[in-house]
């Protein structure tokens, strides 16, 4: 019996596994810092110019938000509290913002850092570095492709979203300078 809890403490008392509520809380707290906003307003700056952009947009944050944390559901949850309302506001059809703000928070757990990718590093001792590595390639088709798939589809079905609006914010230094501390956390994980 003393063994069995000894083996179980040791399995999840490992230093490796501290890392998952971290990077839970650091997007618990960029949350609270108002990246999330940052970050989207920063991502329609860009895609605003395109048919369904603020849909594009919803998927570049998505990504963005899953390269500082590690949980699908906190990603979805921050970005469509953010995302949501401005899509509506704009007339985009309630199908294709929630549909979009599901997949893109898909992106939480598959760009790096990510819970999954920690604990099956550590179940099965691979080295977490070289899993992260791994699935960026991936991540970053996984959003250029759910961006090309909006593209496609607001153009094959009319409706859905509304033609380029004058009212989107435009790029400027100011929505790039907002994004600087996701840049930074980034880097440093």
């Amino acid at each position: 019996s003393s063994f069995l809890n000894n083996l179980a403490f040791a399995r999840f008392a490992s230093y490796d596994l501290s890392v998952i509520p971290l990077f839970i809380l650091m997007g618990h707290f960029a949350t609270q810092g108002g990246i999330s906003k940052a970050l989207f307003q920063f991502a329609a700056s860009v895609m605003g110019r395109f048919k369904g952009g603020l849909a594009m947009a919803a998927v570049l944050a998505s990504a963005a938000f899953g390269s500082i944390c590690g949980s699908s559901v906190a990603t979805a949850a921050t970005i469509t509290g953010v995302a949501l309302p401005e899509m509506k506001r704009h007339g985009y059809s309630g199908r294709l913002s929630t549909g979009t703000l599901a997949a893109g928070g898909t992106l939480g757990i598959l760009i790096p850092p990510s819970v999954p990718l920690v604990i099956y590093a550590i179940l099965t001792e691979q080295n977490i570095a070289k899993l992260f590595a791994a699935a960026m390639v991936p991540g970053l088709i996984a959003m250029f492709g759910y961006m090309i798939a909006i593209a496609i589809y607001v153009r094959v079905v009319p409706g859905h979203a509304p033609e380029v609006g004058d009212d989107i914010e435009k790029f400027s230094l100011a929505a790039l300078a907002g994004i600087l501390p996701i840049a930074t956390i980034f880097v440093i994980v």
